[in-house]
């Protein structure tokens, strides 16, 4: 039986655009490859190591159609599944809200709450297609919890955690964790040095920055890049500034430059054997590591995503709404 979902017209709305993954692929898809090459479990090889360097300086856009369009890319089709949904939430993003221009913090809101939605929609086929492969029941579980109606003071912080549990019968279980910053950009960007060195305090290597393009032309989509890299191309030449800019390429074309969320989301967070990132084996840890006791550090948003499902695992948690609480409303005096 073949599963199909309907992101096809998003999908090839990018693609005539030239907006969203793109950009990304037509200047940095060697860059995705050398960093990706050795995930086999990811996604198969579709050509010969020798012609690795001379197909991709040509051909990145083909490399994004066949990661679209072909579900044999990926060594699983659920995270094919999981990959349409998170590039066509960007889609939704980018169109939809990018070109509002709203503060970071609001624009985080809108991403997540497209990521849901996107999860959403592949929820019942993502478990039918598990059921498939394994002969028992999997399941896709998130939930986006807004930690910001509950302060009534203003942090330091960051605008967004997650954490990714990975519970797939042929996948070793981990919970990965990042914490991350928010930034709109057009040519260049402005790096609180305060915030950035807070940031990386708390989170340590799980800490990143999302940067938002708002270039009318590129729309790229939302880039992720870790805060260390920023550190580095900011150089310690920084004197008593409060803030420093990233010019745009180094963003967007550097080798330690931003990746794009969708392929950040499968191929580092869903990611088991991910070194380079904040990793848990018990979910309840993860939780308490956004949860950060330090009264000047708050996150305003967690998105939590279960791929397998908390229930059959070996985390103490029935439901994975269960893992923030939140006071019940009183009317004011």
């Amino acid at each position: 039986m073949k599963y199909t979902i309907d992101f096809e017209k998003e999908i090839n709305l990018m693609l005539k655009n030239n907006i969203g993954l793109c950009s990304y692929f037509r200047k940095n898809n060697l860059h995705f490859f050398e960093r990706y090459w050795n995930m086999d479990y990811f996604f198969h090889h579709h050509f010969h190591p020798k012609c690795f360097h001379r197909s991709l300086s040509k051909n990145g856009i083909a490399h994004l159609r066949n990661l679209l369009k072909d579900e044999s890319s990926f060594e699983s089709p659920l995270f094919y599944l999981l990959f349409k949904a998170f590039v066509y939430a960007e889609i939704k993003f980018i169109i939809n809200y990018v070109p509002q221009n709203s503060h970071e913090e609001r624009l985080t809101g809108h991403l997540i709450s497209e990521i849901a939605n996107s999860l959403d929609i592949i929820n019942e086929t993502f478990r039918e297609k598990a059921f498939e492969l394994y002969q028992s029941k999997v399941d896709l579980e998130f939930h986006y919890a807004d930690l910001s109606s509950n302060n009534n003071e203003k942090y330091t912080g960051a605008d967004l955690g997650l954490i990714f549990h990975i519970n797939l019968p042929d996948y070793q279980e981990k919970v990965n964790v990042a914490i991350i910053q928010s930034k709109k950009f057009d040519q260049r960007a402005s790096i609180d040095l305060r915030q950035i060195e807070i940031l990386k305090k708390f989170a340590k290597e799980s800490a990143y920055y999302c940067f938002y393009d708002m270039n009318e032309k590129d729309r790229t989509s939302p880039l992720i890049q870790r805060a260390n890299s920023i550190t580095s191309i900011l150089g310690d030449d920084i004197g008593k500034m409060n803030s420093k800019s990233l010019k745009r390429s180094e963003i967007t074309e550097r080798y330690n430059g931003g990746i794009p969320l969708s392929i950040f989301l499968i191929f580092d967070m869903l990611n088991p054997e991910n070194d380079s990132i904040k990793s848990f084996s018990n979910i309840w840890q993860a939780k308490n590591f956004i949860d950060n006791q330090n009264k000047e550090f708050r996150l305003s948003r967690v998105l939590t995503v279960s791929v397998g499902g908390v229930l059959n695992s070996n985390q103490d948690l029935r439901n994975i709404s269960d893992l923030f609480k939140f006071e019940n409303y009183r009317d004011e005096e």
